[in-house]
């Protein structure tokens, strides 16, 4: 860019005289609406129906306090986050676009060991994750096709590759203000799926609310249930992409305080109907309490899609800090064709290797010392591309289940026969 063409674009204002201002990685900067409804559709997901299990563990007093608390702490952080990457940009505006925020905090505040350790860290659970949340939409939706549409020639491994090639166009995206429609889906399936789990909630209610025994919690089951509060906000390692890539990253402390704010109340009214009205005959998810079918799949297949959606948002930083290393231009090109397309075969291999979520899910969620635990009672499959020459037949452990309600776990709304 010219002098006289950024002389033109600062008296139009298109252009700011700040040069942090302008260090914006895409071509479509969001706003601070836009950045909290991204916050919202990064952490909100698996922890819609893991969260009201977290208040069977904790008791409904101590779990408001827990949930409140949490909420307040990752905000906070949160804040501080924003507000260090802040003070870099303005210290070192020479720095100019930046793929990998997180490390480069890292590396200014710590030294290049912690930027090193952290990048590692950061992209291992990236990657972790998205694998996560490719085998777990794809079991979900490979049990609505075989056990709703009876279509029994699909495999679970045909849905993993199928998915996976339908968001690569979505991972070719630069930065997270260029797949904004992804954005905007994802917050859209989430709410779908609360308003289902709500309404079901509801139609339940009077039979279940009538007949409710509600858990005996202890100091044990109160630690245990920190996991779940501590899952369901979690999300930090993208902040610092996302703030990277505002009109003005100044406003992210406002898009947090946002974005945490509706969490909540995505949350806390979930969480406290489901305990008020199923107590301890919860399962393990509250879709599962949820005693009406349609509601039940509705819910299911929302969570899924949330999933494919929310994969493209985790996958992203990891994308852009290979490209870094990699020195692949900013412009789209054959470069980024290339790096993001050999990320996400690599995310597709290992789901293909692996293609039950839940040893995945327990490795991912492991720290390095209790790991073997995480895995010591699962249960390995073979690979896909083995079972091409073995014929095995893959039976998902992706399962719905039906769990009624009342203190013996006996009260069926419906009056379905079977249905507990």
């Amino acid at each position: 860019m010219n002098a006289e063409q950024s002389k033109s674009l600062l008296s139009s204002g298109h252009l700011s005289a700040d040069p942090y201002i302008n260090n914006c990685y895409s071509e479509m900067c969001m706003s601070t609406t836009q950045v909290a409804i991204f916050i919202i559709a990064d952490m909100v997901g698996g922890g819609v129906v893991a969260m009201p299990v977290a208040f069977k563990l904790s008791g409904l007093p101590m779990g408001i306090i827990i949930m409140l608390t949490v909420a307040v702490s990752f905000e906070y952080t949160g804040y501080l986050l924003g507000k260090v990457w802040n003070k870099i940009m303005e210290r070192n505006p020479h720095i100019g676009v930046c793929r990998k925020p997180f490390p480069e905090m890292a590396k200014r505040t710590m030294g290049t060991n912690m930027q090193r350790f952290t990048s590692v860290l950061g992209n291992v659970t990236q990657f972790g994750v998205s694998v996560v949340y490719l085998l777990l939409s794809s079991n979900i939706i490979h049990y609505f096709l075989s056990h709703v549409l009876h279509i029994e020639s699909v495999s679970n491994c045909l849905v993993i590759t199928v998915l996976a090639f339908l968001i690569w166009p979505f991972t070719l995206l630069a930065s997270p203000g260029e797949f904004w429609v992804v954005i905007v889906f994802a917050m859209l399936t989430t709410v779908i799926a609360v308003v289902s789990i709500h309404t079901g909630i509801a139609l339940d209610s009077s039979a279940c609310f009538n007949a409710v025994a509600y858990p005996q919690t202890t100091s044990t089951s109160t630690v245990l249930s920190f996991g779940i509060f501590l899952f369901a906000f979690s999300g930090h390692y993208v902040f610092p992409t996302i703030q990277h890539d505002m009109k003005n990253p100044r406003d992210f402390t406002k898009s947090i305080f946002a974005g945490f704010l509706g969490v909540v109340i995505l949350y806390l009214p979930l969480c406290v109907f489901a305990f008020v009205v199923y107590g301890d005959s919860m399962a393990e998810s509250v879709i599962y309490s949820i005693q009406s079918p349609s509601l039940q799949l509705l819910a299911n297949l929302m969570i899924a899609f949330h999933c494919i959606m929310t994969l493209v948002i985790v996958i992203n930083p990891l994308n852009q800090e290979v490209e870094h290393y990699a020195k692949i231009s900013h412009a789209f090109g054959i470069g980024r064709v290339i790096t993001r397309t050999i990320v996400l075969f690599l995310v597709l291999f290992v789901a293909l290797t692996v293609p039950d979520f839940q040893p995945v899910m327990n490795l991912v969620g492991a720290s390095t010392i209790p790991m073997g635990c995480a895995l010591i009672k699962a249960k390995f499959t073979e690979p896909c591309y083995i079972r091409l020459f073995t014929e095995t037949t893959y039976n998902s452990t992706f399962q719905v289940k039906n769990v009624c309600c009342g203190m013996n776990r006996d009260i069926n709304v419906f009056n379905v026969t079977d249905f507990c």
